[in-house]
């Protein structure tokens, strides 16, 4: 049997401990109150890193086969005032009325955090079994309500085949002076053929993939403003995708353009360039373009030029 290869998950030092201090709150709560931990729900916003083997882009259907690895990189904690927690359950209410208004600031909550960091994605909430000690799994409640919601939903909206999960429990080694060393995180994914992937433990790690954008940078800003320039009407369309993700449609001749997509880490990250027909509006294969880690090495009005090609 082929071995299927599964991504890595890492969280980022600063939104782990935002993670496990609610997790701690509530499992406080819920013993002094209860003399049982309370579960809660947050919801991570993560970037993704693609394998290099095939080129990819935001226009392709990606699947768990596809990345490399996930990175939990912010994180939105719902409003205390309308979370309904339990021992064994966890959900949120609003007063009659305000129903509306609660999906309003989970959605405008969740929403900030995209709009600030253009390169993370939301895939699904995550909760806590703090219950749990080392290992758990995901309920048929969280498998039916929850992960395969959302990776409809993903499917839809982002071409992603799969949803997360992550899942907070204790850790089996716990170091007691500090929150962050008393939890682990479970992640779990739901793939395109309705089967549940044990991804292990995540890992905590001051991870650069949480880089912003290059076109956030004034280099990025610089280099696009100039690009655009040099195209004039060569250039059909210049748009930003999830993901952080940058498209440069550009006019080659009457019938043909040349779609360049730059990924949210160009250029360490390799663009993605192919063929369009602008008569049946079909596109080629999608192929990298690498002329090396040096964005001054790129020049989008010539990508198809023989001198520019050799360069290359």
């Amino acid at each position: 049997m082929k071995k299927i290869f599964l991504p890595k998950v890492k969280i980022s030092y600063r939104v782990w401990t935002v993670i496990t201090n609610e997790v701690a709150k509530w499992a406080k709560i819920g013993k002094e109150s209860h003399q049982s931990p309370l579960e809660c729900v947050f919801y991570p916003i993560t970037t993704i890193s693609l394998n290099k083997k095939r080129a990819l882009t935001p226009f392709d259907t990606i699947n768990l086969r596809d990345i490399k690895q996930f990175t939990i990189g912010d994180v939105f904690i719902p409003p205390e005032q309308y979370t309904n927690y339990s021992s064994y359950a966890a959900s949120f209410s609003a007063p009659i009325g305000q129903e509306q208004e609660m999906q309003e600031v989970f959605a405008q909550g969740i929403e900030t955090k995209l709009k600030q960091n253009p390169q993370f994605y939301f895939l699904g909430p995550g909760h806590s079994h703090p219950f749990s000690v080392g290992t758990t799994s995901p309920s048929s409640t969280d498998i039916n309500h929850h992960m395969l919601p959302y990776r409809n939903k993903n499917e839809e909206l982002l071409g992603f085949e799969f949803s997360l999960a992550v899942i907070v429990t204790q850790h089996p080694k716990p170091i007691a002076f500090d929150e962050r060393y008393k939890w682990q995180a479970c992640v779990f994914a739901l793939d395109n053929y309705d089967q549940i992937q044990d991804l292990g433990v995540a890992e905590t790690d001051g991870s650069n993939d949480l880089l912003q954008p290059f076109y956030y940078s004034h280099d990025g800003n610089t280099w696009e403003t100039l690009q655009k320039a040099f195209l004039g009407e060569k250039l059909i369309e210049h748009q930003r995708w999830p993901g952080g993700w940058t498209s440069f449609l550009i006019r080659e001749n009457e019938k043909k353009a040349t779609l360049v997509m730059l990924p949210p880490r160009f250029p360490t990250q390799t663009p993605v360039k192919q063929t369009i027909s602008l008569i049946t509006k079909q596109a080629g294969e999608s192929e990298f373009w690498d002329c090396g880690r040096g964005y001054k090495n790129y020049c989008l009005g010539e990508i198809n030029s023989a001198h520019y090609l050799k360069q290359a």
